[in-house]
């Protein structure tokens, strides 16, 4: 049910806001102006944060743009070089090209991706991503958290920043 309100302007801005456009009259033929409009959903809690003009820092993945002034797109032969190594670790065919774009997004390097893989797994290029925006490297995931190494955390399933704050705090000299 509806509700009502008696300033026709806040009834506009209600019907505005719910994408309902004006009843068509007594005795007249909807038209596609009388009908609401289709609001796209967003897909996720990033896309939400963009429409909203939030930042979310590092908490979300979200490949580059091959557009975006000063990056450049990855050479044709380094994404063959990271596709071949996905597929020999079992990745499909079909996944592998994507995530090898991925990859080479995180790291531009194929050595430095199948370094990367090696520590935190095939499947994670966000992994790699997040640790790379803090100034991390495959190397600072040796580092014992606990008595545990940082690489074993993360391969156990423990938050990605849980650990980066860990190893980040570690890195800090005692005050």
């Amino acid at each position: 049910m509806n509700p009502t309100f008696d300033d026709p302007s806040i009834m506009a801005v209600y019907r505005y806001l719910i994408g309902a456009a004006e009843p068509p009259r007594t005795g007249q033929r909807p038209t596609p102006a009388n009908m609401p409009q289709r609001i796209q959903r967003p897909r996720s809690a990033a896309d939400i944060a963009r429409a909203e003009g939030l930042d979310l820092g590092d908490m979300t993945y979200r490949p580059r743009s091959k557009r975006r002034s000063g990056t450049r797109p990855p050479r044709r032969s380094d994404l063959r070089v990271v596709m071949d190594h996905l597929i020999e670790t079992g990745c499909p065919r079909q996944e592998a090209a994507e995530l090898a774009d991925r990859w080479l997004q995180a790291d531009p390097s194929p050595e430095g991706v199948r370094r990367w893989m090696d520590t935190v797994g095939a499947q994670r290029p966000d992994v790699a991503f997040q640790l790379r925006l803090h100034d991390l490297d495959a190397d600072d995931l040796d580092v014992p958290v606990d008595g545990t190494p940082a690489r074993r955390r993360l391969r156990d399933g423990e938050p990605i920043g849980q650990v980066i704050a860990a190893l980040l705090t570690l890195r800090q000299p005692p005050a």
